[in-house]
């Protein structure tokens, strides 16, 4: 298996574009994921807009800009052709989540575009 060199095999990599209108959460759920990954404080998450780095994004409050963060995730993936047997989990993998928060106002829609693309 190919690995990106930080010990995560390809089969263990996930995208994942956050879209969606303006004003419906898109950072903060972000900002929350990033907490949940001791990257920001928890308290802070949907009011520091980490992803929005630009100083007009922080002044309008808006995303103008997609942009990217990789994430390591630990999880179970249960193969569904097996059942489920609480007895018998599957092992726990660690998982590498690139993550692309998109601006959500229709202005910015080609960065959307591009991003959805990746």
């Amino acid at each position: 298996m190919a690995s990106d060199g930080k010990g995560f095999s390809s089969h263990n990599v996930r995208c994942c574009t956050l879209i969606g209108h303006v004003d419906h959460g898109k950072s903060s759920f972000a900002d929350s994921l990033l907490a949940a990954n001791n990257i920001i404080s928890a308290r802070m998450a949907g009011q520091i807009r980490y992803l929005d780095s630009r100083e007009d994004e922080q002044e309008r409050g808006i995303t103008m800009e997609a942009s990217t963060v990789s994430l390591s995730v630990k999880m179970r993936v249960h193969d569904p052709t097996k059942g489920w047997d609480p007895d018998n989990l599957p092992p726990i993998q660690d998982f590498m989540i690139n993550l692309i928060d998109t601006p959500g106002h229709v202005d910015f829609s080609s960065e959307v575009s591009t991003a959805s693309r990746l």
